[in-house]
């Protein structure tokens, strides 16, 4: 479809709810719906989320609208049943627990599993049938791992962001899911994939390559021909506003009561959902050890703790609740006197005033969050301060807003004696530091609003360049083959130029069974006979003898370093010492052989190479990376080249270069004008490719990245394609019948 490119935002629930009696809409609550809709938009934009009641869904479809201008609600329906069973089953019963690093209360369910993937393929299914082919679609969360992939399948004209609002866990912690590989394989479908802080980003990054191989930067993957773009976007909130909020009459006179409820004595305030993830009872123990270790505190501080109710229905958290009453109770009995309680306890739900006027009043915030993907509270804190009275924040360092908010007294929350001091340090801080820290914290979130974080992602993403697309699949048919190549082979004025491994012969994991099959040495020699052909591969002088024996063919052997042209010997292009550098680099790498178990040294004549293929696949890309570096110092001064390959680190002559070759064979052809037809697989043909550009037409064999305009998918395609090549060489006529068909 065409027409103007629109916004589609994707979360669990839509941004309003519906009142049951009045039926009027009122604006959720949350820093994402504050974000999202504050971006200022000229053109309509949509809003999916699940809904399970239909009355509420159509209220929602036709009334959005009246809040925000240009939204366009989109409620998208599943059974209560469905629905309970994606968000509860999987959502908060697997990923939630397991992502936040609380692996023994994740629960896998195969069934569950599945109905999470039905019902991110009911949104994906929801969102196509209103997508035009450039919008911009931005998922939130992880209620839709899968949406990515389910979206782009159907139109990778669409550009798919995702962002991650809670931790992305380490390695260690996603490989105990099941289905790790499937979530990997949906996220990097992704245009752009936003995370909270750099570490979560990090830990994606190794998760990429342990699970699928991928190699990936702070910014980007590239897998085959498309881009996955990677970022750092840590989410805030409406700063100025709640600035304003903070400092309206309403607040203050609500805070003055507090004031004089409280007398002088040290408030410290803890607002948190009851969730496992806050650490609330690592704060209530901390508080404690506090009054113990500094028994100056006891009379003088308090804590004011709310913790508002979730999933009240769900045994586990009945029995935190438990737990926390229980430890209040420990507390209080230890500690109180008739005029001094030393933990408030409240259980509920409070108003956004009363909210306002307990931060403003309260001297010192604890968030002790055990893992957090930021934490808004933190923040709401910084901002309802007064400057002129200036509170404490004490932050976890496991909440994402610790990266954000280095001015914060940061603590391990498992650390008592950490947080006993802590907790001391805010009440005897004075105010001249307060003020201080407090100042920047105001400062740097100023700066950084959630509008200017929901700006700065969708700027990124509707910024992303497109996917190569340039590199498409060589067509069946002929017909479709790029005009100059069928003219090329009508006249035979063609040079077929075509790697080894990879490309003739399937990549095996030992070089020496990589042998070339009866069927492919015919093919190679009926082809030969019609126009010249070019075997140029890494593969030593022997080795090529051996394969291509009795073929009158030009051979390339060592990456260029020595060729045979047809009919004629063997010569050396080596124009240096190669003794100056081999034996150094093989000492190298035989104590890497010793390291690294099945590795193993190839040697040739002006190359060197490390393989370790069979060797332990983590250990050993380690292990390459390291040596890769020390041979790239070491040999810094010498006429060597090195670089990294599919499963090899390679040492060669500076003479070894696929490119350079093909640039003196056609600069040393006179009066060459034949048409280049050039197929390989692996990052050494991409020279060649460079130097075949506008005198022919690049191949690509495989899905990496390549400046080749065609590709075949896999190696089992090239002879399908060199057999089509010859039988048009062998018909002329054929030509004809295809240019005109």
């Amino acid at each position: 479809m065409l027409g103007h490119s629109r916004r589609i935002f994707v979360s669990n629930r839509l941004p309003f709810n519906v009142n049951p009696k009045t039926e009027k809409l009122t604006r959720g609550s949350g820093g994402l719906v504050s974000a999202l809709l504050g971006v200022s938009l000229k053109e309509p934009f949509y809003w999916f989320g699940f809904e399970t009641d239909k009355k509420n869904g159509q209220i929602l479809k036709e009334r959005s609208g009246e809040i925000k201008d240009n939204l366009r609600c989109h409620p998208v329906m599943l059974s209560k049943e469905i629905y309970d069973t994606y968000y509860d089953g999987v959502a908060n019963d697997l990923i939630w627990p397991l992502f936040h690093y609380e692996t023994q209360l994740a629960n896998f369910n195969r069934e569950n599993w599945d109905v999470y993937r039905q019902a991110n393929q009911t949104m994906a299914d929801e969102i196509l049938a209103i997508a035009n082919d450039n919008d911009t679609i931005w998922i939130h969360d992880f209620h839709f791992l899968l949406l990515p992939k389910m979206i782009k399948e159907k139109n990778p004209k669409l550009k798919v962001g995702f962002f991650l609002h809670i931790p992305f866990p380490s390695n260690e912690i996603f490989r105990q899911l099941p289905v790790r590989e499937e979530i990997l394989q949906a996220l990097i479908a992704c245009d752009l994939l936003g995370f909270h802080e750099h570490s979560y980003l990090r830990h994606f990054n190794v998760t990429l390559k342990a699970f699928l191989g991928i190699d990936s930067t702070m910014f980007k993957a590239e897998i085959g021909d498309h881009v996955l773009n990677l970022g750092v976007y840590p989410i805030s909130i409406d700063t100025e506003e709640y600035q304003q909020k903070a400092a309206s009459p309403e607040v203050e006179k609500q805070c003055a009561v507090y004031r004089q409820r409280s007398f002088d004595r040290f408030q410290l305030l803890g607002i948190d959902r009851l969730d496992y993830t806050k650490g609330l009872e690592l704060k209530l123990l901390g508080f404690q050890r506090a009054l113990k270790k500094y028994p100056e505190m006891v009379g003088k501080v308090t804590l004011l703790q709310v913790a508002v109710p979730t999933r009240q229905k769900v045994p586990l958290y009945a029995k935190i609740k438990r737990d926390l009453d229980r430890i209040v109770g420990a507390i209080n009995g230890e500690f109180a006197t008739p005029d001094y309680v030393p933990v408030q306890y409240i259980y509920n739900s409070i108003d956004e005033t009363t909210l306002l006027a307990l931060y403003r009043r309260s001297d010192a915030a604890l968030v002790t969050s055990k893992r957090d993907g930021m934490n808004l509270v933190a923040m709401e804190y910084v901002m309802a301060q007064d400057i002129n009275n200036p509170g404490v924040l004490v932050l976890s360092e496991f909440a994402g807003a610790a990266s954000l908010l280095p001015d914060a007294l940061i603590i391990n929350p498992w650390d008592q004696d950490a947080l006993a001091d802590s907790i001391y340090r805010s009440f005897r801080m004075s105010p001249v530091e307060k003020e201080h820290r407090l100042r920047f914290l105001q400062e740097t979130l100023l700066k950084y609003s959630a509008t200017k974080w929901a700006e700065s992602f969708l700027g990124d993403l509707e910024n992303t360049k497109e996917d190569k697309t340039h590199c498409a699949l060589l067509p069946h048919n002929p017909k479709a083959w790029p005009k100059a190549m069928l003219e090329s082979l009508q006249q035979k004025r063609i040079r077929l130029i075509l790697d080894y491994d990879g490309t003739l012969v399937p990549l095996t994991k030992r070089p020496e069974d990589a042998v070339l099959s009866s069927e492919m040495r015919n093919l190679i020699a009926r082809l030969n006979e019609e126009v010249e052909v070019i075997i140029i591969s890494g593969r030593p002088r022997v080795f090529l003898d051996e394969q291509f024996a009795d073929i009158p063919i030009t051979l390339v052997a060592e990456h260029g370093a020595f060729y045979r042209l047809a009919g004629q010997k063997w010569q050396s292009r080596l124009s240096l010492d190669v003794d100056a550098w081999y034996g150094e680099a093989e000492q190298m790498m035989n104590a890497y052989c010793d390291r690294v178990p099945f590795s193993w040294i190839e040697k040739k004549e002006a190359c060197l190479v490390w393989h370790y293929r069979q060797s332990p696949a983590s250990f050993a890309e380690y292990q390459a990376k390291k040596l890769d570096e020390e041979l790239q110092v070491g040999l810094g001064n010498e006429p060597v080249s090195v670089m990294m390959g599919s499963k090899i680190v390679e040492a060669k002559a500076v003479e070894c270069n696929k490119g350079s070759f093909l640039r003196w064979l056609m600069q040393s052809s006179y009066q060459d004008n034949s048409y280049y037809i050039c197929l390989g697989d692996d990052r050494t043909d991409e020279d060649m490719f460079r130097v075949v550009d506008g005198k022919g037409t690049n191949i690509k064999i495989g899905t990496a990245m390549t400046v080749a305009p065609l590709r075949l998918d896999t190696q089992e395609q090239v002879p399908e394609f060199l057999s089509e090549v010859s039988r048009l060489l062998s018909e002329p006529n054929e030509y004809a019948r295809s240019a005109n068909a």
